[in-house]
């Protein structure tokens, strides 16, 4: 614990209170309280955090790592999980102190030099001071928590949007092989080349200048639907499964359910 602490105008000399406590003022033993529960708090976090330094290797392998939304989406995950198991481990260390500061108090004012009950607990109010200063501890925990928390979510929406990005841009791209085909992860996106394979030349040529694609883009993955039976079998159930998908997503679907229903 420091031995000073900031008052209104001058620092405020803790050693000092400490030896003469008996005669020391309200606010100078206030001041003595809050510096002392300051001080349990630090020890606290000191020990529920620790200490770990991976060392230079580690630190510079992790630095020049690629790190995509995804694994930034698990750390996120790892971050909040362990806040919460360190909230429950305050808490437990908030019961306990509670505990013991009650019992120590309620150990030195015998019950029987305070016969009225409503005096031994008016003087016992000050268990309640320590009880109150849990809130302080976990919103100051709750915000460092934030704190750090802030700069990985900034972070992870930047990259997803990015990649959101050049994903859309990669699906604007017709695909040059089944492999790319396969590999389409809108499915949106891969319904229209299925139905792009699926259709006669003048619907090819009318989808050809919507979307942008040239012939001699889209011939390798139309030879290879021709020649490949399999790769065709596919493309017709991916065709009635997709489409099904899209029409129970399609509002427009359910109203006129609903209205045929009526």
């Amino acid at each position: 614990m420091s031995g000073t602490a900031a008052g209104p105008f001058l620092p405020i000399n803790l050693h000092a209170i400490a030896a003469k406590k008996d005669t020391a003022t309200r606010e100078e033993r206030r001041a003595l309280h809050d510096a002392v529960q300051r001080r349990q708090f630090v020890e606290d976090m000191m020990e529920l955090k620790g200490t770990f330094f991976p060392g230079l290797d580690a630190l510079r392998k992790a630095n020049e790592a690629p790190e995509s939304s995804v694994d930034l989406k698990e750390r996120i995950q790892e971050v909040k999980q362990k806040h919460l198991e360190e909230v429950r481990t305050l808490y437990e260390w908030q019961a306990q102190d509670y505990f013991d500061e009650v019992l120590d108090m309620s150990r030195s004012k015998p019950d029987v030099d305070l016969p009225d009950v409503e005096e031994f607990y008016r003087l016992s109010r000050s268990s309640h001071e320590i009880a109150a200063s849990f809130d302080d501890q976990l919103d100051r925990h709750h915000y460092a928590h934030l704190t750090g928390l802030y700069p990985l979510m900034k972070q992870y929406n930047i990259l997803r949007g990015v990649e959101e990005e050049r994903q859309k841009q990669r699906d604007k791209q017709f695909p040059s092989s089944i492999a790319e085909f396969r590999a389409t992860r809108n499915k949106d996106v891969q319904l229209r080349f299925a139905r792009f394979l699926t259709s006669g030349d003048i619907a090819r040529e009318r989808m050809n200048h919507e979307y942008g694609w040239a012939w001699r883009q889209v011939m390798p993955l139309i030879n290879d639907y021709n020649q490949n039976e399999e790769f065709q079998k596919e493309i017709q159930a991916l065709l009635q499964s997709l489409s099904k998908e899209v029409e129970s997503r399609d509002p427009r679907k359910s109203r006129l359910t609903a209205t045929a229903a009526t």
